[in-house]
């Protein structure tokens, strides 16, 4: 145990630490470490009983506590602030309002390599051992549903897989892969990964620097530079159609910033299904940082720290880049703003688009929202002039917008997977050697399993989701847990035999594809095929090629693909999320639909949009058949405002799960009371109720939502309420998200 201090001392610090405790805890400075502490370096500290790392947010010559129970540090880590000043108050304003500790939030900003003590570790892949194949496979089939996954996914690979990230994806702990090391089946070996730009190898698909742009693009331009010259910064919602040339504008903006000694930070959906965007930034700026979550820790803290000394003043990453420490930030340009993969799943549950307009108005940069389908919030931020609207309003080169057809399912004769007008269009594009895209967001082969006779489908044991069947692994799959089972011959509810396979999946629309189109060079990309970072610069490499005549896949093709050949994209169902429980169900459908559209005809070739769908009246449909999101936005606005919904409100989503349901609902039921008392007519508690989704890995879910006006103390009241009552408690784990993007 660490040593009391006990007599009088000089200097004091607040270190934060990463505990989901909302207080920071003082330190006593040893007289020889006094000239090493400041603000923003981290420290190695006693915690209970152990050693944990924290990062000191305060430093002082006074002490409230007595001396006794003040306990040294026991090491400064760093020569020199790693978080600076502005990352400090940013990240104590998350703290404060997506109730979480300090440390939390500091937690978010720093690499996983700097949260720990110690020399960098290797990276750790895992790979079969030469020979292993189907006959171990069919040992471990029945027998350890674990290993059995594990092993099989490494044989799929393309090559070696790293550790964390492969254990991650399929829900696995530490042991499966220990055991398959132990036998000889599986490979393990530390890497030392590559640490140079990432960037140097990726293509930037032939596009080069207009020398005109367009009115709109000029006036965009022009406005950012002059915000960037004047110091005066602001936020820019940059609404413009697809293939309207928003990247040339981001382009340009950084430019002008880099001129005047400035840094960028780019934010992208989904990076690593991106590359292309990427190297568009690299060829215009040479090396740029790239953050994201396929890189190594070793690749991250490299990237963090070339950064942070000014060798790099561009960066693109996912959500997690808005952190990055940019020396003289002068720009943060959010792409595709509207996506909800911004939004932090975990602990700090932030939404990487409202810190980057917090961090670029305490900075004084220009921060760009730019969309082709903008969220109803920032729309509404725009015409309340919080925003400032720049439009491009047509394609670059006068290229005409794809021509849309919608197809009614429910009038196609035999419930054809491929209606005859998709058929013909992809029949059409393959003679005239062009390329076609086909989206459907759902991976797997069938996504239901249904007794006829009982009209109950089977259902994950641990999860309240219906099982998923993959035929190119004979097993139906829960894609909540990751569990899977061979598909049983009788119904597991009522014992009938017969049960049927309905609905279709990314796996299904590869088959059909391959006997309807036999002649068609055919490529898939789901989360089942990109296994690696590689797998999907490899296959978008190849479809820039032309080697692929159709690229089938989830909603990883929908964006930031941009290639000349693509003229046929289209829609197998376009009803998946219409009819979710969820108040954002339309919009994202419009999104989507609006998104994937623009993947076709965007250089000279006209493109053909088919979308089919069993609700071809429905407004979001429509709306985007018609290419029109001020239609859309304006009668969705209406609804939302006569409903108090956001963006017209705030909201606040309470999760309280457990595996005794009892001690849900009296948590969930205590918690309401409390919140109905305390909030009266201030705001409006809903619930408790349980989840759209009621369990997740054997764990019962209640949620309660509080809905409240834009402003007006309520959510500040309760916050503060709910962290009192979640003191102490451990039992059900409380989940608190502020601006919930998603309500399952």
């Amino acid at each position: 145990m660490a040593e009391l201090f006990e007599s009088e001392e000089s200097l004091f610090v607040e270190v934060a630490l990463a505990k989901p405790v909302r207080r920071e805890f003082t330190y006593a400075v040893d007289p020889s470490l006094v000239d090493q502490v400041s603000p923003g370096v981290r420290v190695s500290v006693p915690f209970a009983r152990r050693r944990e790392v924290g990062v000191v947010v305060a430093v002082s010559h006074e002490c409230d506590l007595p001396a006794s129970r003040v306990r040294r540090i026991y090491e400064v880590l760093d020569q020199q602030a790693v978080v600076g000043q502005d990352l400090l108050d940013l990240t104590r304003w998350m703290a404060d309002y997506y109730v979480c500790a300090w440390g939390e939030a500091l937690a978010a900003v720093l690499p996983a390599a700097m949260k720990r003590e110690g020399e960098q570790r290797k990276a750790v892949v895992l790979k079969p051992a030469e020979g292993i194949g189907t006959q171990e496979l069919e040992q471990l089939d029945g027998k350890s549903d674990k290993q059995f996954r594990l092993l099989r996914t490494l044989l799929e690979a393309s090559g070696p897989l790293v550790r964390s990230e492969v254990l991650k994806r399929l829900g696995l702990s530490m042991s499966p892969a220990q055991t398959l090391v132990r036998k000889g089946w599986v490979l393990e070996e530390k890497v030392e990964p590559s640490t140079d730009s990432l960037t140097d190898d990726l293509d930037n698909g032939g596009r080069v620097r207009p020398d005109k742009l367009s009115e709109d693009q000029e006036t965009a331009v022009s406005s950012m530079e002059t915000a960037l010259s004047d110091e005066k910064g602001g936020t820019f919602l940059l609404h413009g159609v697809t293939g309207s040339g928003k990247t040339e504008v981001y382009l340009r903006t950084i430019e002008k910033a880099l001129e005047l000694g400035q840094g960028a930070i780019v934010l992208v959906p989904e990076i690593a299904l991106t590359p292309q965007t990427v190297g568009w930034f690299a060829s215009r700026f040479g090396q740029v940082a790239v953050m994201h979550s396929r890189l190594t820790d070793r690749q991250r803290l490299v990237m963090w720290r070339r950064v942070q000394s000014g060798d790099l003043r561009v960066v693109v990453g996912a959500r997690s880049a808005i952190f990055a420490p940019v020396q003289n930030l002068g720009v943060i340009v959010v792409d595709e703003e509207h996506e909800p993969s911004f939004k932090q799943g975990s602990t700090p549950r932030y939404h990487a688009r409202d810190v980057a307009v917090v961090r670029a108005k305490r900075l004084g940069a220009v921060c760009i929202l730019g969309s082709a389908t903008p969220s109803l919030e920032s729309f509404e931020n725009a015409r309340r002039e919080r925003y400032r609207l720049l439009t491009l309003a047509s394609r670059v080169n006068a290229n005409t917008l794809p021509e849309v057809a919608i197809v009614d399912m429910k009038g196609e004769k035999g419930n054809p997977m491929i209606s005859r007008v998709l058929r013909d269009r992809i029949v059409e594009a393959i003679g005239r050697k062009e390329q076609s895209i086909l989206f459907l967001n759902r991976r797997g082969f069938s996504p239901t399993l249904w007794c006829s006779q009982c009209f109950e489908v089977v259902r994950c044991k641990q999860c309240d989701v219906a099982m998923t069947y993959h035929r190119g692994h004979g097993r139906i799959v829960c894609h909540s847990c990751c569990e899977e089972i061979v598909p049983p011959k009788d119904c597991p509810s009522c014992t009938a035999p017969g049960l049927r396979f309905l609905g279709h999946g990314s796996e299904k629309v590869e088959v059909v594809l391959a006997k309807t189109f036999p002649e068609a060079r055919i490529a898939r990309m789901d989360s089942d095929t990109m296994l690696r970072r590689e797998d999907y610069e490899d296959t978008l490499a190849a479809f820039g090629r032309g080697e692929i005549d159709v690229l089938v896949g989830t909603q990883m093709i929908a964006k930031g693909l941009d290639f000349p050949r693509v003229t046929v994209v289209g829609v197998i169902s376009a009803d998946g999320a219409l009819h979710l429980p969820d108040l954002r169900a339309a919009e994202r459908t419009f999104q989507l639909l609006a998104q994937v559209s623009g993947r076709a005809g965007r250089a000279d070739l006209p493109g053909r949009i088919v979308i089919q769908t069993h609700a071809p009246e429905h407004s979001a449909i429509l709306h985007a058949s018609r290419h029109d999101y001020l239609a859309f936005a304006e009668e969705e606005l209406a609804q939302r405002k006569e409903l108090s919904y956001p963006p017209f409100g705030r909201m606040l989503r309470i999760v309280l799960e457990d595996v005794d349901p009892s001690i849900v609902e009296k948590a969930a039921g205590e918690f309401a009371e409390a919140l109905r008392a305390t909030l009266g007519d201030k705001a409006q508690t809903l619930g408790p109720m349980p989840a759209p989704m009621a369990m997740i890995r054997g764990r019962h879910r209640h949620h309660i939502l509080i809905k409240g006006p834009l402003d007006g103390p309520a959510f500040g009241i309760a916050r503060n309420l709910l962290v009192h009552m979640m003191e102490g408690r451990t039992r059900p784990r409380i989940t608190l998200d502020v601006d919930p993007v998603q309500m399952l």
